[in-house]
C-alpha cells in the first residue's frame, strides 16, 4: 500500500518536533514554556492541528529560528530545501563547508547516475 504524501500540518509538526527534540525537551516541557496543554503540542507535532500564526511565531522565537524555517521545512520546493541547506552550511567554518560541498557534489553525481 502506497503511503500518501505528508500534508502541510504533518510537515510543520515534524519541524516543531525536530526543534523540540534538538533542545532535549519533552512535549510537556514545551507545552509549559508556550502556555498550552501537552496534548496541544502533541496535536501540533502529529499534524492533527495547525498551530495558529501567533503560536508559530512564539515557537520560532523560543527555538531562536526564523519563522520561515518552521514553514519552509513543510515545503518540498527545491529553492526552500536549498535555503535550508544554506542555513546549515552557514553554521560551519570554511573548511567544513568545503568538505560538505564536495561530499554533496559527489553524492549528487552518484545518485544522478542511478536514474
Amino acid at each position: 500500500m502506497a503511503r500518501r504524501p505528508a500534508g502541510i500540518g504533518e510537515r510543520i509538526g515534524k519541524s516543531i518536533a525536530r526543534e523540540r527534540a534538538a533542545r532535549g525537551l519533552t512535549q510537556e516541557q514545551l507545552a509549559e514554556i508556550i502556555g498550552v496543554e501537552q496534548e496541544t503540542v502533541s496535536r501540533f507535532e502529529r499534524g492533527a492541528t495547525l498551530p495558529p500564526l501567533t503560536r508559530l511565531i512564539q515557537l520560532a522565537d523560543y527555538f531562536e529560528v526564523p519563522l520561515e524555517s518552521l514553514l519552509r521545512a513543510s515545503s518540498s520546493r527545491v529553492t526552500d530545501e536549498a535555503s535550508d541547506i544554506a542555513s546549515m552550511l552557514s553554521k560551519l567554518d570554511g573548511q567544513n563547508r568545503d568538505f560538505v560541498r564536495r561530499w554533496v557534489a559527489e553524492m549528487c553525481e552518484k545518485l544522478a547516475k542511478r536514474k
